[in-house]
């Protein structure tokens, strides 16, 4: 009779492992963002030279207004500042406040291919962050515009 209490006992913990092992457990992967970013993207065309926009998008619940810096970097280097914004105060902001949406877009180009870091970030907490990594490639390149067979060049 013991061979059967062993495998009853097995499915039990087994069952109870399911229901509660996952409390408090999250299954996602951790978003760059914070209570104050929602997401960051770069779009355009990703080449030297052309023009590139970087959007950021928040959620402002807080009393106070929110200065938001945008940066071009490579590695942990600073190539550049592209913009800053200061998000107006919640007008009743504070923990249990519904925060409203907002965003900012920045244009810029990139001289250089390689690999790039637009970072946004809260300068009074710069906990407060979210990047979005990319790669930029080389501009294409340019042909020489032909010369039609009837034209003769002018001596």
């Amino acid at each position: 009779m013991e061979g059967v209490k062993i495998p009853v006992l097995a499915c039990i913990l087994l069952l109870l492992g399911a229901l509660f092992g996952a409390c408090g457990v999250k299954y996602t992967a951790e978003s760059l963002g914070n209570e104050f970013f929602n997401s960051l993207t770069v779009t355009g065309d990703m080449r030297v030279g052309h023009p590139l926009t970087g959007f950021v998008s928040f959620r402002q619940a807080y009393p106070t207004d929110i200065s938001v810096r945008c940066e071009l970097r490579q590695g942990k280097d600073l190539i550049r500042k592209i913009g800053e914004d200061t998000v107006k105060a919640h007008p009743s902001g504070g923990p249990k406040a519904t925060p409203f949406p907002g965003s900012y877009s920045y244009d810029f180009t990139i001289d250089t291919p390689g690999h790039y870091k637009f970072e946004c970030f809260t300068p009074a907490d710069e906990d407060n962050y979210i990047i979005k990594e990319f790669d930029v490639g080389p501009a294409p390149a340019v042909s020489p515009t032909p010369i039609p067979n009837d034209v003769v060049p002018a001596d």
